[in-house]
C-alpha cells in the first residue's frame, strides 16, 4: 500500500476481517466484518455503508426476525447506539443494494469498532443465503461517512471472497444439431450444481449411451475415452453410420443426467445448404452492471455454454472509450472462423421515452463507440450523445450494423424503426417472454425476424440461469441457419432473418413455405403449404401456425392419439407479466384443492429457481409459490379417479372452481389479462407425448402484401421455439 493510501486508512479507518475460504453458491453462511475508526472518528449520525452489486441475488438482508434467514446485527462499544437500515437502491449503480449503519448517542473515537454480523445465527437463523452464481471475488463495498454529511469515502482496502460451485446436481450433454452420416463430431459433457454453475472438476466419469429415436429404447454404449478440460469432458466421436434422430443419455453417474439435444443425421451425400449454429447474442459483465470480465464472458460461452457464436452487450452509459476498446479487443480475440463467431456490440440504453433498449451489432473489427448518454462513464456527460433513437439510426447507416429492440430494464418503445438496420426483434430473454413485441411490430408494419438471447448479467452466455433474482426464466438462444461458421455467413443469415429463437432449449426446428426457408419472402397464387419437422428436447405439447399474431392452425395434444390406457393428467398452464417494465413479475402463490378425488402425484415444469415451485402436496391438493415474467409454467396433477370431483384454484391472479368432468384434451381458458397473463386447464397424457413430430399446414392466402406467417413450438417443459416469419404476398 502506498503512502497516500496508508494515510487515508489512518484517517478514514479500515475493515478488519478474516477472509473465508471459497463458499458454495446459494449456501447459508455467516460473514463478520469489523470497521475500526481512524483518526477522524465517526461523528454522531455518521456511519458506514456496505454495498453490493445490483445483480447479486443473495438473500435480502433483514433486521427484524432473529430466527429467519438473512438476519443482520451490528454492535459497538457500550454507551453508543447503532441504527441499521437496508435499501435496494442506496448507492450508485452497480453497487445499489446497501446496508447502512449509523452511529447514534455519541461518536466513535479512533480505534473504536463496529462489528457487523451478516447471517447472525444466534437467534436460530440458518444464516445468510449467498448469491446463486460463481464469482472469483464477491465484493463487499465498504465506505465511511465520518462527518455525518452523507458524503461517503471508499476505504482503501476492500473485503471480498470467492463463491464457488456447489455439489454436483446434474450432467448436461451437448451434440451438434445436424450432421451427415459418418461425419465426426464432438459430444461434450459438463456437470452443474443446483443453480446451474458448472463444476470445474469432475470426480468421476459418467457412463454414456446413444439412443436412436425409432428403435424402442435400444442404446449403444459410448466407448470413446474423453479428454477433460476445466470440467468439460469432450468425446471425439467418429460419426453415426445410419441416418436418423439420435440423443445421448447418462446411464450411470454420480448424479442424474439431462438427455442431450437431438441430432438429426442425414444421408452422407445429402445436400446441406445450412447448418444449425447456436448463439447467445446479448449479455453483459462487470464492465457495466454485471459480474465477471468480458474475456471470461466469451470463454464461458464457448467452453461451458457450448455456443457457436456470441456478442457482448454492455449498457452504453457506463462504457468509456478505454472500456470500449477492451470489449472490442476481447470480441476480436475470441473470434475463430470455423469454431466460434463473435460480433462487436453495445446495448444502446436510452430510456423508453428516448426509444428504449436496442442491441447494436457490428460486422466490423473496429467500430466506434456510440452512446445514448455517458451518464456513468468516466469520459461522458449527463447529456444526450447519439440520441434519440432516430439519431442512432442515422449514425449507423454508414456502418455494417444492425439494431435489435430489447425488452429488459428500459423496454424498447417500438414507435419507430429503420427497415435496413432493424431486421430482428428479441422476444425472449432471462427477463421473460415477450410475445407482445411481435404483435406490436406487426401492427406497425415492421418486417422482422425473431431472436432470443439471455441478457445475462453473470458472464454465463449459453447457460444463463435466472437464479433467485427478478430474472424470471432461463436465458434464450438464437439458432442461426448459416452456410459456414464465419462472421460474414452469420451476418448474412441474420440480416436475411434465417434464424429462430428458443427459450434456451436446443429444439430442432425445420420449416419451409413453398420450398423457401424461414425469414424469406414468399409469393403464392392462393392457399399454400408450410411444412417441416420438430425434434424436441422434451415431449411436445403443440405446434402452432400463426398469421401475424393469430393462431390459424395447430397440431395440439388432443390430435396426437396417445396409446390406449395412457393416463391423462390435469395440466394447469399459466404465466404472463404484470407490466412492460422491470416490475413485470406475477406472483403465483396459492393452492390447488381437490374435493371428491385424491391427488396421486404432482409435478411442475418451466421453473428454474430451486427456491420456488411446489412447496408441499398431499392427497387433498398442492401448495405452490413461483413467479412468471411473461414466460409460462405448468402444474401436472395425477388424480385417482379421472373425471370425478372438483378442483379449486386459489392464487392472487386467479381463483375458480371447476368440475373435473368438464375437462378435455382441448385447453379451457380460465383467466386472461394483460400482459399475456393466462391460465388454462386440459387433460394431457404427459407420459405418452412424442419427442418429434412432422407437420404440414395448409395456409390460407394473405389479404395484404408481406403478411407474416410463422411456426411456434411448445414443449411440456414450457420450452418454446419461434421460427422467423415468412413474409407472404400474392403473386
Amino acid at each position: 500500500m502506498n503512502t497516500r493510501l496508508q494515510e487515508q486508512q489512518r484517517q478514514w479507518g479500515r475493515v478488519v476481517w478474516e477472509k473465508p475460504d471459497a463458499l458454495p453458491a446459494g449456501s447459508y453462511q455467516t460473514i463478520t466484518l469489523r470497521y475500526r475508526a481512524g483518526s477522524l472518528g465517526i461523528d454522531e449520525h455518521g456511519g458506514i455503508r456496505v454495498s453490493f452489486r445490483f445483480v447479486s441475488d443473495f438473500g435480502t438482508l433483514q433486521l427484524s426476525d432473529p430466527g429467519a434467514d438473512n438476519y443482520v446485527t451490528a454492535s459497538t462499544r457500550q454507551g453508543l447506539r447503532l441504527e441499521l437500515s437496508y435499501v435496494s437502491k442506496g448507492n450508485v449503480r452497480p453497487y445499489q443494494k446497501t446496508l447502512f449503519v449509523h452511529v447514534m448517542d455519541g461518536a466513535l473515537w479512533e480505534g473504536d469498532e463496529i462489528k457487523i454480523v451478516i447471517g447472525d445465527r444466534a437467534g436460530g437463523s440458518r444464516g445468510w443465503r449467498l448469491q446463486s452464481f460463481v464469482e472469483e471475488f464477491f465484493p463487499l463495498r465498504v465506505e465511511a461517512d465520518p462527518f455525518g454529511a452523507h458524503d461517503y469515502v471508499l476505504l482503501p482496502e476492500q473485503p471480498g471472497f470467492e463463491i464457488c460451485a456447489g455439489a454436483p446436481h446434474r450432467y448436461h450433454l451437448h451434440v451438434p444439431s445436424l450432421l451427415r452420416a459418418g461425419e465426426p463430431f464432438a459430444l461434450r459433457v459438463k456437470c452443474e450444481d443446483v443453480w446451474g454453475n458448472p463444476l470445474r472438476h469432475l470426480a468421476e466419469r459418467p457412463t454414456l449411451a446413444m439412443l436412436r429415436e425409432d428403435t424402442a429404447g435400444q442404446s449403444v454404449p459410448v466407448r470413446v475415452n474423453p479428454r477433460h478440460d476445466r470440467g468439460v469432458l469432450r468425446y471425439d466421436m467418429e460419426g453415426v453410420d445410419a441416418p436418423g434422430v439420435y440423443r445421448f443419455v447418462v446411464e450411470e453417474g454420480v448424479v442424474p443426467g439431462v438427455t442431450s439435444n437431438p441430432v438429426r443425421v442425414v444421408d452422407a451425400q445429402a445436400a446441406l445448404p445450412y447448418r444449425y449454429h447456436w448463439c447467445d447474442l446479448h449479455g453483459q459483465t462487470g464492465e457495466t452492471v454485471g459480474t465477471g470480465t468480458v474475456e471470461g464472458y466469451f470463454d464461458f460461452g464457448r467452453h461451458y455454454g457450448f455456443l457457436d457464436g456470441s456478442c457482448h452487450q454492455g449498457n452504453d452509459f457506463q462504457i468509456d472509450e478505454g472500456t470500449w476498446r477492451r470489449i472490442v479487443a476481447a470480441g476480436n480475440n475470441a473470434y475463430e472462423a470455423g469454431a466460434f463467431v463473435t460480433f462487436n456490440g453495445i446495448e444502446w440504453s436510452g430510456n423508453t421515452p428516448m426509444g428504449g433498449d436496442h442491441n447494436v451489432l457490428f460486422n466490423e473489427t473496429d467500430p466506434p463507440l456510440y452512446r445514448s448518454t455517458g451518464w456513468l462513464a468516466s469520459d461522458g456527460t449527463k447529456m444526450e450523445e447519439v440520441a434519440p433513437l432516430a439519431k442512432l439510426y442515422a449514425t449507423l447507416r454508414k456502418h455494417q450494423a444492425m439494431t435489435i429492440p430489447h425488452i429488459g430494464g428500459r423496454p424498447a418503445a417500438l414507435e419507430e424503426t429503420d427497415p435496413e438496420l432493424e431486421r430482428l426483434v428479441e422476444i425472449h430473454s432471462a427477463w421473460g417472454t415477450f410475445e407482445w413485441v411481435y404483435r406490436r411490430a406487426f401492427a406497425k408494419g415492421y418486417k422482422v425476424g425473431f431472436v432470443c438471447n439471455s441478457d445475462g448479467h453473470k458472464a454465463r452466455p449459453g447457460a444463463s440461469y435466472p437464479g433467485a433474482s427478478k430474472f424470471g426464466t432461463l436465458g434464450g438462444l438464437t439458432c442461426v441457419l448459416a452456410t459456414e461458421k464465419t462472421r460474414d455467413a452469420f451476418w448474412e443469415a441474420l440480416t436475411s432473418r434465417r434464424c429462430y429463437g428458443t427459450t434456451g432449449q436446443r429444439i430442432y426446428l425445420e420449416v419451409e413455405a413453398e420450398g423457401r426457408p424461414m425469414g424469406a419472402d414468399v409469393q403464392v397464387g392462393g392457399a399454400f403449404t408450410i411444412a417441416g419437422t420438430v425434434h424436441g428436447t422434451a415431449p411436445l405439447l403443440a405446434i402452432d401456425l400463426l398469421r401475424e399474431h393469430t393462431v390459424i392452425d395447430s397440431l395440439p395434444i388432443d390430435a396426437l392419439q396417445p396409446p390406449p390406457g395412457a393416463q391423462h393428467w390435469v395440466l394447469i398452464r399459466l404465466g404472463g407479466s404484470r407490466v412492460y417494465g422491470r416490475g413485470r413479475q406475477v406472483d403465483w402463490q396459492g393452492r390447488v384443492t381437490l374435493e371428491g378425488n385424491r391427488l396421486l402425484d404432482a409435478r411442475m415444469h418451466g421453473l428454474f429457481n430451486p427456491l420456488q415451485g411446489i412447496q408441499q402436496w398431499d392427497a387433498d391438493g398442492v401448495a405452490f409459490n413461483f413467479i412468471s415474467t411473461g414466460n409460462s409454467l405448468n402444474l401436472c396433477l395425477q388424480v385417482e379417479a379421472p373425471g370425478k370431483g372438483t378442483l379449486a384454484f386459489r392464487s392472487g391472479p386467479a381463483e375458480f372452481s371447476i368440475d373435473l368432468a368438464e375437462l378435455s384434451p382441448s385447453p379451457r381458458r380460465m383467466m386472461e389479462k394483460p400482459i399475456d397473463q393466462f391460465l388454462e386447464l386440459s387433460l394431457c397424457p404427459i407420459e405418452a407425448l412424442p419427442l418429434s413430430l412432422p407437420f404440414r399446414f395448409g395456409a390460407p392466402p394473405p389479404d395484404q402484401p408481406e403478411t407474416p406467417y410463422f411456426v411456434r413450438v411448445v414443449q411440456l417443459d414450457e420450452g418454446k421455439a419461434w421460427s422467423s416469419p415468412f413474409y407472404v404476398s400474392r403473386a
